[in-house]
């Protein structure tokens, strides 16, 4: 990775956008998920939250 000339903010938008990526939840309930499904799927956790 190249650090010396990239603005701050975009780092740490790769370094979460990352580790999201990397997780668990991510890879088992949100991979292949497409536009259509993305509005139910955050109706899910709203439910699942309350």
């Amino acid at each position: 990775m190249h650090i010396a000339s990239t603005n701050p903010q975009y780092l740490v938008k790769k370094i979460i956008q990352t580790r999201i990526y990397e997780s668990k939840y991510w890879k088992e309930e949100c991979f292949g998920l497409i536009a259509e499904l993305v509005a139910d799927k955050a109706m899910e956790l709203r439910n699942a939250m309350y």
